[in-house]
């Protein structure tokens, strides 16, 4: 009985130190999250920050310049700082932007009004580990600039790895779009092309697309997609089959060159057979890429000096295209993800005023069009 009697006290007191070590694991991890999410709603609140707007005035290119209303419809709002809370910012961040460490919603705002852009289509990225800090960036942002950002959900997953894809699956975007109902005006941009040392790419009607374009439907949003190779069939199958979804992509995939001239073919073949599809073109500049991070603000801006040589590259490659479709094509400016002075007031003057020039080139009864109202006419 005596035995019987401490066997019982020594099992009591065994699972009171079970519990209790269970407790203060418990504890600890409770903190350890609150202490996660406080540095997350720091992060945020930074994102969200008020700057001093600093006014610049930037000069044109030429005396013929359109000076009417500009729906930027390709830009890409930075990443929120990517390292775990609690750890220190590692060196070598200024290059590229970070909301709240080396710019602000604030600034980009300075900047768009500055350039007097009267919208952009702002690609939100959302990633499935940290959805509701970044839904929260977006949510804030509109609540704060309603008239200015039109918001795209951009959910990647994990697509800089082998094992990755450049979207989430449907289940989970259907998830990130009812943290807030109604938020989001589209979905994108998508990049469907190959990763280098990333995610394989992903063709317009492949399964994990095939399940996202009800919910696209369900949640009445945009498409936005940068096209892979070898895309433009199963794309225009895609767009046969959703007659009721906007689709707007980008991207030179699709574009070959002919003795140093961009051939448009397979641009013309998806815009002609499909009303439900735009095209951005953001590969002006004389058709070099420069939003790049090998190259610096110092070299973009010294690059538009020469603007009269790539304006007519430029309107050698666009004008006609434009003019024979000016219903479906779109302007845009793609700033970068990955270049901090893409999002600088004096580049925005200079992309908007680049921009505005080629603009005023093309047919009066054209231009308004390609600046604005075709973008305008795909929103709620």
């Amino acid at each position: 009985m005596k035995k019987s009697f401490i066997f019982l006290l020594g099992i009591v007191f065994l699972a009171i130190i079970v519990i209790s070590t269970w407790k203060i694991r418990e504890k600890n991890e409770d903190d350890g999250g609150d202490f996660e999410e406080k540095i997350w709603n720091q992060r945020i609140d930074a994102a969200l920050s008020l700057n001093e707007c600093t006014s610049i005035k930037w000069k044109r290119y030429g005396e013929l310049y359109y000076d009417g209303p500009l729906i930027d419809s390709h830009y890409h709002i930075p990443n929120l700082p990517d390292y775990p809370p609690g750890e220190p910012e590692p060196a070598n961040t200024e290059m590229r932007p970070f909301l709240g460490s080396n710019i602000e919603i604030s600034d980009i705002v300075c900047t768009l009004k500055q350039e007097n852009t009267m919208k952009v289509f702002a690609f939100f990225p959302v990633f499935p580990n940290e959805d509701w800090q970044y839904i929260e960036v977006a949510k804030r942002t509109m609540d704060l600039y309603p008239d200015l950002f039109v918001p795209f959900i951009m959910p990647p997953d994990n697509d800089n790895s082998i094992n990755g894809h450049p979207t989430v699956e449907a289940k989970v975007l259907d998830k990130m779009l009812n943290k807030y109902p109604n938020l989001f005006e589209g979905y994108g941009e998508i990049g469907l092309y190959a990763r280098q040392g990333g995610a394989e790419a992903l063709a317009p009607d492949s399964e994990r697309l095939l399940d996202i374009y009800p919910v696209i439907k369900e949640n009445n949003l945009i498409v936005y997609f940068h096209l892979g190779e070898a895309h433009q069939e199963s794309f225009e199958g895609i767009l046969e089959q959703n007659p009721d979804i906007n689709f707007i992509w980008h991207g030179d995939q699709l574009i070959s060159k002919n003795s140093g001239k961009q051939n448009l073919q397979h641009i013309e073949e998806i815009i002609s057979r499909h009303s439900n599809v735009y095209y951005t073109i953001d590969e002006l500049y004389g058709d070099e890429w420069m939003l790049r991070p090998e190259v610096t603000k110092g070299q973009f801006l010294a690059h538009l000096e020469n603007y009269e040589v790539l304006l007519e590259r430029d309107l050698a490659d666009w004008k006609h295209i434009i003019e024979k479709y000016p219903n479906q094509f779109l302007w845009g400016t793609d700033r970068s993800p990955q270049v901090l002075w893409s999002h600088d007031v004096e580049v925005g003057q200079a992309l908007t005023n680049y921009g505005r020039a080629f603009i005023a080139r093309l047919d009066i009864n054209v231009q308004e069009n390609f600046a604005y109202k075709n973008a305008e006419r795909l929103l709620k």
